[in-house]
């Protein structure tokens, strides 16, 4: 065989090898893809269906107040109903995406009538709701819904909607954690496919290396030797030309070679000392051509130079407008978790009011023994009122737009205040340890190093699956490290960041959570922040055992400001 087919044959198994591997590998892709986009449509049945029953107490809530009130309850039925109606239709997407993916699968099959036992829930929640607001409404009064009466109507909901409602619940769930161990498989089987594939194609390359280099290596022994002989000027050697093939016709070659040496030497000779002189000439002509090549360069350097300065000033404007959306864009995810936390101090300054009033009003009310109760009740009042100002001015602190100059920072003060804006997300998924020492005060930036802390502790609630906040904690410590820096250090409990990504987690737009709900700004405006303030951001994780973020700032004075750069829109 010749070789150009050894060669051939060699190509074609490493081609095969490869169509094999590529082929397993797409097979699996397709297959990971519609189990990912399965496990997408469940996790969004399963949210649909808890945005339906935590909208219950916010409803009875709304019957009361409405009623206290002595307004229609009509518009608030209404209203809720077209809320319930939207959910409905989004879970009959979500159904029909994955009646599409399991068409595809093949394999597993889902529970029978899954839309006739959702189109049940949500007619049920609609009945539920259409008789509580007709009962609410027929009773007389300006008076809010007494508690056992409202727990009535809860009662009701849950034996008429919630425990269907809780059994579906567990049924998509068994399904996520079909599919979580059927990918699992589908992972398994390609990493032994090619393994195996892997072991074959080295054997068999091995073998065919062997079958081509072994002849190939006595032939190029003897063709070097030639050479070699050819190089010392010896022009009277001669190569056996044996076979056919292209090793045969390369020592035949080689003879022509020598032979028509032989008869050239001294022509070559004369035309050495003629291309000597014309080398000469061309260096000269070649040496002007490089000269005007290396001005025309430095032309284009200082044109490209200036160019570079112009895109760096238009980075820092930019860099500030990520700063300030971002920001935003925590102040967004949070506003929820305030209303509530302002509702719920509200709602007992409101009760301890009204009871203050219907006392005050009686004649007797002078010589009542329930005199220091009252003056309880104002109290707790004025703490309540104390709250929602606190909670409100922390978030005029992280939305307002950032100072030009650094000043004295308590860094305590600014922990315990993202402590409290983000209390709300991590209610229900970890407990919070806080371990603050006496630190001094350091000059930086409070609302940026705020926006740090709270991005950090809400990335840690977000790496906590909720629901068993008593086997969790997020630890934050505050503390001196030596005489001239403090740290700030914020531990978790939760899934931790794989070695691969941990790398580039301070990459901009690089984030591992779901499409839609992470837009990877977080941790690179934290490093840039703490980095502008001369400080350090590290990070230690391990998957499964959690993560810690520490920051390191300087203390003293003698730091510099940095220049502030603009907001969007100033």
């Amino acid at each position: 065989m010749s070789v150009n087919g050894r060669i051939l044959l060699f190509a074609v198994v490493a081609i095969g090898i490869t169509a094999i591997l590529a082929g397993t590998a797409l097979y699996t892709t397709r297959m990971d893809r519609q189990i990912r986009e399965r496990v997408i449509a469940s996790q969004n049945q399963l949210e649909s269906l808890s945005r339906l029953k935590a909208g219950i107490w916010p409803f009875l809530n709304a019957l009361s107040r409405l009623r206290e009130q002595g307004q229609d309850t009509t518009a608030l039925l209404q209203e809720r109903a077209t809320r319930v109606l939207a959910e409905q239709t989004q879970l009959s997407l979500n159904l029909e995406q994955e009646e599409e993916e399991i068409n595809g699968m093949g394999e597993f099959k889902p529970r029978a009538r899954e839309d006739e036992e959702f189109n049940q829930i949500i007619q049920a929640l609609l009945r539920w709701m259409e008789r509580t607001e007709e009962k609410v409404r027929q009773d007389s009064g300006r008076k809010p819904l007494p508690p056992e009466e409202e727990w009535g109507f809860y009662q009701d909901y849950e034996k008429e909607v919630g425990q269907r409602m809780t059994s579906i619940e567990a049924a998509e769930r068994e399904e996520l954690e079909w599919m979580q161990r059927r990918w699992d498989l589908n992972m398994a089987r390609l990493v032994l496919l090619t393994k195996v594939v892997a072991l074959g194609s080295i054997v068999l390359n091995i073998a065919l290396a062997l079958f081509i280099l072994l002849p190939l290596r006595s032939s190029l022994r003897t063709l070097r030797t030639t050479a070699e002989g050819v190089g010392r000027g010896d022009f009277e050697v001669a190569l056996p030309a044996r076979g056919n093939d292209e090793l045969g016709l390369l020592a035949q070659a080689m003879n022509r070679m020598a032979s028509e040496l032989r008869g050239t030497l001294q022509e070559k000779q004369r035309l050495l000392e003629a291309e000597a002189e014309a080398s000469e000439r061309e260096a000269r002509r070649y040496s002007a051509m490089l000269e005007e090549t290396v001005r025309a360069r430095t032309a284009e350097l200082e044109t490209a130079n200036h160019q570079l300065e112009e895109s760096l000033q238009q980075l820092r404007l930019t860099q500030s407008q990520l700063l300030f959306a971002d920001r935003m864009a925590a102040v967004g995810r949070l506003a929820a978790g305030v209303g509530h936390e302002i509702n719920n101090p509200l709602s007992y300054i409101l009760s301890n009011l009204r009871f203050i009033q219907r006392e005050l009003g009686r004649e007797e009310a002078a010589r009542l023994p329930e005199r220091e109760e009252m003056l309880t009740a104002v109290n707790d009042a004025r703490d309540g009122a104390e709250r929602v100002r606190d909670i409100v001015q922390e978030l005029k602190t992280l939305s307002r737009p950032d100072e030009l100059t650094l000043g004295p920072v308590d860094l305590r003060t600014v922990v315990q205040g993202s402590l409290r804006i983000a209390s709300q997300e991590l209610r229900g998924r970890a407990r919070v340890v806080e371990d603050f020492q006496e630190v001094p005060t350091i000059q930086g930036n409070g609302p940026r190093l705020g926006q740090v802390v709270l991005n950090l502790l809400i990335n840690a609630a977000h790496a906590i699956e909720p629901g068993r906040a008593e086997e969790n904690e997020v630890r934050v410590l505050v503390r001196a490290s030596g005489s001239k820096s403090v740290i700030v250090v914020v531990s978790d409990t939760g899934s931790g960041i794989p070695p691969e990504n941990l790398e580039r987690i301070f990459e901009p737009f690089f984030t591992t959570k779901p499409v839609g709900m992470g837009t990877g700004l977080g941790l690179s405006v934290c490093r840039t922040i703490i980095l502008s303030l001369g400080g350090t951001l590290e990070v230690e994780s391990e998957v499964g055992r959690g993560s810690t973020f520490r920051i390191t700032l300087p203390t003293g004075g003698d730091q510099t400001a940095p220049t502030a750069p603009q907001e969007p829109g100033t």
